[in-house]
């Protein structure tokens, strides 16, 4: 299991610190103490199969979710993840790592800036 405490460091040297609340059926969620009441941070991280086959793929999840509210009261919730589809046969575990890492080459800034101007 991870750290109890996830510290992870984001844009502008913002520092975001996450404590584990629960644990239930391979899904731990962490919250961020310092956000405010109302516009919760959460970290969560989970596993699953995708069936009962001994051999088959095992699902892995990390996500952060962010709320905040404006000043009319109206509240949105942004979320980040990434999922990791690893088969227990053929695709090793050295195969995954290396498209974990083309995958964060691809989001640099320019490349996030143009994913949320919808460009093909």
């Amino acid at each position: 299991m991870f750290n109890t405490d996830v510290t992870l460091a984001g844009d502008n040297s913002s520092t975001r610190g996450y404590s584990l609340t629960s644990i239930v059926d391979g899904k731990a969620i962490r919250s961020n103490a310092s956000a405010p009441l109302g516009e919760p941070e959460t970290l969560t991280v989970s596993h699953s199969k995708r069936s009962a086959d001994p051999n088959a793929s095992t699902r892995h999840l990390v996500r952060l979710d962010l709320t905040k509210t404006n000043g009319l009261g109206e509240s949105a919730t942004g979320s980040v993840y990434c999922v990791i589809e690893s088969p227990k046969t053929i695709i090793t575990t050295a195969q995954i790592s290396d498209m974990v890492t083309q995958l964060k080459n691809f989001l640099s800034a320019a490349n996030l800036l143009k994913l949320l101007n919808n460009e093909p």
